[in-house]
């Protein structure tokens, strides 16, 4: 385990100086494969490519609409050459390799780079997440991801489908404003499903018949998934507010798109600062019940001191090694003697019945 450790903290301390060539830095191991897709409004097509001189040609074609999808970041000089390629510097394709590197949207050179992560569940409810690059020249956008199964996939029946006209209207900021808006749809979904897990939390320990004693793990798990959303989805709605100015690369038709994923992002912002109000009430009920539980236990364990204090009291009497003692010359004395110890019990759990104490 701590080899473990010392590899991933070895791990993600790489690329953080200045280097000639970075490496990827992040755990999957998907090897990298290249799709191109390109659309119009009178033809689509979708296929794989091997990155060469030929493929640039093809991407220089200004009647289509490019669409460079790069799965898998194994390759990272494979990554770094199609990144110099679009004019842009190495340090950029250091940003695209390094998934612990902030969320940012910058314009120079001509061209725009967004570098994002998306959040969701998978089916055993464990949160994850992805680092994703995307690069946006005139007709043609890269996008970079870490896996092969991303969350572009549905954009691919839009441009099917040519939903909002993306295919007739030949502009590759549209494109950018769908392949975002998956990426907010994600984090919308991955806020709201950590609300609902707090929500269910918070029943459990308003019954307090329930089994809590994993409720404190539970809300430490769940309050870093809420980081980690967080972390992801504020800065983004800061950044994509540039795109939503003038713009030379942002067609002014898909400026209202880019408004819709900030209110969206903005709702998710929203719904993450009701989940820190339920985390923060959540500790302090789970810390309340804990105390409840604790008076509880004590007050059984008062309940029974009380109970045998009379009876110690008599049993300390009658133990004493007096001669004169007529009690232990009766006949009965015993059971007398038990006869009181066990009247004396009743009369005091009945006290303590009445007084309500218990």
């Amino acid at each position: 385990m701590k080899k473990k450790e010392h590899n991933l903290r070895r791990k993600r301390s790489t690329n953080r100086h200045l280097s000639e060539q970075y490496v990827y830095t992040g755990e999957n191991n998907t090897p990298t494969s290249i799709r191109l897709i390109q659309y119009n409004a009178n033809s689509i097509r979708n296929k794989e490519v091997v990155y060469n001189k030929e493929t640039q040609s093809t991407l220089k074609d200004k009647s289509t609409i490019n669409w460079l999808q790069v799965s898998g970041l194994t390759d990272f000089e494979l990554v770094t050459r199609i990144v110099v390629d679009f004019g842009l510097d190495a340090l950029d394709a250091k940003d695209i390799l390094t998934p612990q590197h902030v969320v940012k949207i910058e314009e120079y050179r001509g061209k725009i780079l967004v570098i994002l992560n998306s959040c969701h569940y998978d089916k055993d409810d464990v949160i994850q997440t992805e680092h994703i690059g995307i690069i946006l020249t005139e007709n043609t956008i890269v996008t970079f991801t870490e896996n092969d199964h991303t969350i572009f996939q549905p954009i691919e029946k839009a441009i099917q489908d040519d939903v909002l006209d993306i295919c007739s209207k030949g502009d590759s900021s549209m494109l950018l404003a769908f392949l975002l808006n998956a990426v907010t749809v994600s984090l919308v979904e991955a806020s709201l499903r950590v609300e609902e897990f707090l929500e269910d939390i918070e029943d459990t320990l308003l019954d307090i018949s329930t089994d809590q004693s994993s409720v404190g793990s539970l809300i430490q798990q769940r309050r870093r998934e809420y980081m980690v959303i967080r972390k992801n989805g504020q800065p983004l709605r800061e950044q994509i507010n540039k795109l939503t100015k003038e713009n030379s690369l942002i067609n002014h038709d898909a400026i209202p798109a880019f408004i819709d994923i900030v209110d969206q992002l903005q709702y998710v912002n929203q719904t993450l600062e009701g989940c820190r109000e339920i985390i923060s009430s959540l500790v302090d009920l789970y810390i309340s019940n804990n105390d409840l539980r604790m008076n509880a236990i004590m007050k059984r364990l008062t309940i029974v001191s009380t109970l045998f204090i009379p009876l110690t009291f008599l049993a300390g009497i009658w133990g004493m090694n007096f001669e004169v003692m007529p009690e232990t010359k009766w006949q009965y004395g015993y059971l007398i003697a038990w006869g009181i110890m066990i009247a004396v019990g009743i009369i005091t759990w009945l006290f303590l019945r009445k007084k309500d104490w218990y």
